[in-house]
């Protein structure tokens, strides 16, 4: 679609409810449903507004909106990604719920889940509770997409807000995030330095700053070595099973191939044991594995020969505090807090439960 008003002019134009029906040839009220979520407008007409909305990087004027009532200490919480890419498990969301608990429960704030900007599939602005003043302060759930622009808009709005995760395009993010370039790194050097020259990769989050973050330190750590680049190494993995069976395969296929770095973030080591069989190989006899995990009482693949502990969740209910504090007027914002890896070779664990793993893995 092309807009009606030049790319030049739509760079320092101030936007409003009307500019944006003009564009989209429909009345005020129709984009406003939209923005609200209400139902009663069409399916393509919401798209082809959304669509508007986040080209021209739109927002309403917060001032223009009558002041919340002074009792109204509402945290709301959002994810920043939808969930068949990024599918958030249930028991991420009740730990989440816990700490919100823990850390806002005893401050007298409500808590508020925006879980329908991606109603009908469609990307709506994952920030229309800051928009509309329905948040106080707002914790963004998941990884930024590379592309994301919503979040400089809360930035820019002043809102003490934290999310769970960085964006190169802008460094000043108030985040709560681990070090996703290190991991690969420090898992990758890992492995070179037991000998291994050809190390594959299963690489998560295709679009999202922690993949690209990811490819980062594998690219570093083969680079410090003199190893040369070899793409078919790296394999974009999604939340799937069979998806990852199938990646390994591709991956271990190659008998030259003798180690691999499991930053698939799925914690799914029988989908990465499938994709080893059906390539005729054993993880730890015949190729060595690094294997991520989130949680700090368990491993993912027992027998891999070490083991990289993401502290993420560690790194969230550190962000929450600060959040807290933020709004309490005890620090200023933003929030800049990015815990590092472990990596650790031996292991006496017990293979993460389904029910503590980070995201839920398909078939």
């Amino acid at each position: 679609m092309t807009l009606k008003t030049s790319d030049e002019s739509r760079l320092h134009k101030r936007w409003t409810i009307r500019d944006i029906a003009c564009e989209a040839g429909v009345s005020s009220k129709t984009v406003s449903h939209v923005l609200n979520g209400r139902p009663g407008v069409k399916r393509e007409t919401r798209a082809r507004v959304m669509k508007i909305i986040q080209d021209v990087g739109y927002y309403p004027y917060m001032g223009a909106r009558r002041p919340q009532p002074a009792n109204a200490r509402a945290i709301g919480v959002t994810p920043c990604a939808p969930p068949d890419a990024v599918p958030l498990s249930r028991g991420f969301f009740q730990w989440l719920h816990e700490e919100l608990f823990r850390v806002f429960g005893s401050r007298g704030f409500y808590v508020t889940f925006d879980m329908n900007p991606y109603a009908e599939g469609l990307q709506a602005d994952y920030a229309r509770g800051v928009w509309q003043q329905t948040f106080q302060a707002c914790v963004l759930a998941g990884p930024l997409a590379t592309d994301d622009t919503t979040v400089a808009r809360i930035h820019d709005s002043g809102i003490p807000y934290v999310a769970s995760g960085r964006l190169d395009s802008l460094p000043e993010c108030s985040c709560a995030t681990v070090d996703y370039e290190e991991g690969t790194y420090l898992s990758t050097k890992y492995l070179i330095d037991r000998g291994h020259t050809r190390v594959g990769m299963l690489k998560a989050f295709a679009g999202y700053q922690p993949g690209v973050e990811r490819r980062r330190g594998y690219l570093r750590a083969i680079g410090e070595a003199g190893l040369p680049l070899d793409e078919n190494l790296i394999r974009a993995v999604s939340f799937g099973a069979r998806n990852i069976a199938s990646m390994v395969h591709r991956i271990l296929d190659n008998r030259g191939v003798t180690a691999l770095v499991d930053c698939s973030g799925t914690e799914d080591a029988a989908a990465l044991r499938e994709g080893a069989r059906r390539a005729g190989r054993v993880p730890g006899e015949d190729f060595e594995v690094v294997a991520w995990t989130y949680a700090n009482d368990s491993v993912t693949v027992p027998e891999a020969a070490a083991h990289l502990w993401m502290p993420v969740r560690e790194a969230t209910a550190d962000g929450l505090e600060q959040l807290a504090a933020w709004i309490a007027g005890d620090r200023e914002g933003p929030i800049h807090i990015v815990y590092r890896p472990t990596l650790y070779e031996t292991a006496d664990l017990g293979e993460v439960e389904s029910l503590s793993r980070l995201f839920e893995t398909r078939e």
